[in-house]
């Protein structure tokens, strides 16, 4: 039986970013920052890894890590934040980056932002049980946390674009050199 090194090492690191992935989900719980900082972060690894190994290993480290932090992971409104659009985001934005119109591209990016942030609300309310507003938060809180979030997205593309331009031009090379 022949093994393949190269994709021996692509499965263990895979699992690596998986099992990664799955602990910071669950130590998102811990604050309320963290709940948006940790699905935030892994997709910045996501980054590295489509880029390092591939398209399908991201897919599949996406999806496992999805799989487990639904059934490991306590705080569902963080497992959710990945599942519905940090986590696969990285992987899929090299499509709105073909988008020429600088402005169309960015309300294109910030609809598709929206859409998923209101499906994830709508799945934490009505299948998971949990409120989106508390007690004494009144419907303005609606209107700032939306705009909160998509100035959040904001800072989050322009950090990926740094992430990735940092990622290429200073570590790509080296990585792919130790995973030969």
């Amino acid at each position: 039986m022949v093994i393949n090194l190269k994709n021996s090492t692509k499965l263990a690191v895979c699992s690596l970013t998986t099992a990664l992935g799955v602990l910071m989900l669950f130590l998102g719980g811990i604050t309320m920052v963290l709940a948006y900082a940790a699905p935030m972060f892994l997709g910045i690894i996501m980054i590295m890894l489509k880029r390092t190994f591939g398209t399908k290993s991201a897919w599949i480290t996406f999806i496992a890590t999805s799989l487990l932090s639904f059934i490991l992971v306590t705080d569902k409104e963080c497992m959710m934040m990945y599942v519905i659009f940090f986590g696969y985001y990285p992987i899929v934005r090299e499509y709105f980056t073909k988008i020429k119109n600088k402005a169309f591209r960015i309300i294109t990016k910030l609809t598709f932002f929206n859409i998923m942030m209101i499906l994830c609300q709508v799945i934490l309310i009505k299948i998971f049980g949990i409120p989106f507003l508390e007690d004494g938060q009144g419907k303005s809180f609606i209107i700032v946390f939306a705009l909160l979030m998509n100035l959040l997205f904001l800072v989050y593309e322009l950090m990926i674009e740094k992430v990735t331009l940092l990622y290429i031009y200073k570590l790509e090379k080296r990585i792919k050199k130790i995973f030969k």
